[in-house]
């Protein structure tokens, strides 16, 4: 595999930064330098520990048991990488403190729901449509647009943030949580304006299952939103059916009081473990998008550093291109390898182009393909939805390959397989 090549402390050799500098708000300057002057005097603040995370977090929402132990593992890998790392300023680790505490406020407070109700164990999850595909690769415009089935239960972005208490059919469109989410939405738009244009969060919007799978402390978004290489490389190596598990737990908490006919979700880190998906959800059935990925590269990388320049001042865009050229090749690979051990039934492929061409007809197909019906009452939201939405609607997303030390010959060996199946379903199309 070729990738650029990086220097012992993870950071490229050619470690000229190609990323612009990001304007500061004046408190976060401040800030800043009250924290670059502790780090001289040899003191990192905010401290950062598992066990002060989990403290303040118990404080926080007056509860204690966070449920199964398997999260800590988890939580102490991504914390001792981070540290490790010590790329971050002051903000940045206070964001990351604030991040990782409300998961675990949150774990606190689904557990409590679990233990008073062990009845939402019971909630069926009966033959659930997950899409997946690299990022970038059309994934949330059709989440989105297939959201709009009124059959379907699907995640809302404030679902995600704070997931419990269990949302209500009545209170579903009224309740508080969903003001909290927009001012979180409107406070990460503040401190990265491009994030807006690469990747669209709204309270009311659909989103992906990866604010769930963080709450197990096994997510790779963990790895794709800080700098934490290490984490990265444990998570590989993890059983997933654990994390599928509390997934489908949270999801039955999430539809124990507002249930659709069928649950409708989102990730691209399906890719990684599709054969978990299926022992936990053995009636699931799977659209994976593909896209090429000399688009799909550029456009990841971009959002990460969006969503990385937020909590540093060196970010290195050279090694942020080649662990996403390294961490992306290998979702697919892995969904290669699983597929070829599972029933072929479970899946239905789609290609970005071909869905952009044709969105209702992708859908349409995706339904008569797995047999959930097609109503014309979906069909008339989908289309106004798609009128509603046009592309490009919050601004164009600019990127190139070479903005992060790629070129063309790093995808072409990387993602031969990716590229050879784009090359023969568009034979076949035409």
């Amino acid at each position: 595999m070729h990738v650029p090549e990086v220097s012992e402390n993870g950071f490229s050799r050619n470690s000229t930064l190609i990323w612009e500098e990001t304007r500061r708000p004046g408190w976060m300057r401040l800030l800043n330098g009250v924290g670059g002057l502790l780090r001289r005097l040899n003191l990192v603040w905010p401290r950062l520990t598992p066990e002060s995370l989990m403290a303040q977090a118990q404080r926080r929402a007056r509860l204690s048991d966070f449920g199964d132990d398997r999260f800590r593992e988890g939580l102490r890998v991504l914390v001792d990488v981070f540290n490790d790392q010590n790329t971050a300023h002051a903000f940045g680790r206070i964001f990351f403190r604030e991040y990782c505490t409300q998961l675990l406020v949150n774990r606190l407070r689904i557990q409590a729901d679990l233990t008073r109700h062990p009845e939402i164990l019971d909630v069926p999850i009966a033959k659930p449509l997950f899409i997946t595909g690299p990022p970038r690769s059309g994934t949330t415009f059709l989440h989105r647009l297939m959201a709009q089935d009124p059959a379907c239960r699907t995640m809302l972005y404030w679902e995600t943030v704070q997931p419990s208490p269990s949302p209500q059919r009545e209170t579903y469109r009224t309740d508080p949580r969903i003001a909290l989410a927009r001012k979180q939405v409107e406070f990460l738009n503040q401190l990265s304006p491009r994030l807006a244009v690469a990747h669209e969060f709204e309270a009311e919007s659909a989103e992906e299952d990866n604010g769930l799978f963080a709450h197990a402390f096994a997510a790779g978004m963990l790895g794709f939103m800080f700098d934490v290489p290490d984490y990265v490389r444990w998570l590989d190596d993890q059983d997933l059916i654990g994390p599928y598990r509390y997934l489908k737990q949270q999801l039955q908490l999430l539809s124990w009081k507002y249930r659709g006919d069928y649950w409708l979700s989102k990730a691209p880190a399906h890719l990684f473990g599709l054969d978990a998906l299926l022992t936990v959800f053995p009636d699931a059935c799977v659209v994976v998008m593909h896209r090429d990925p000399h688009k799909v590269i550029p456009s990841v990388c971009s959002l990460a550093a969006a969503l990385r320049s937020i909590q540093t001042d060196r970010l290195d865009l050279r090694r942020l291109g080649s662990e996403m050229v390294q961490g992306l090749s290998e979702g697919p690979k892995r969904a290669r390898a699983a597929r070829a051990q599972l029933d072929a039934s479970h899946f239905f492929d789609v290609s970005y182009d071909q869905f952009v061409a044709n969105p209702i007809g992708t859908v349409r197909s995706i339904h008569q393909h797995f047999g959930y019906d097609f109503s014309p009452e979906f069909e008339s939201k989908a289309r106004r939805w798609l009128a509603e939405n046009p592309a490009r609607k919050h601004g164009v997303h600019q990127y190139s390959l070479g903005d992060f030390g790629l070129d063309s010959a790093t995808i072409e060996e990387n993602f031969p397989d990716d590229l050879a199946w784009l090359r023969t379903h568009q034979a076949e199309v035409r």
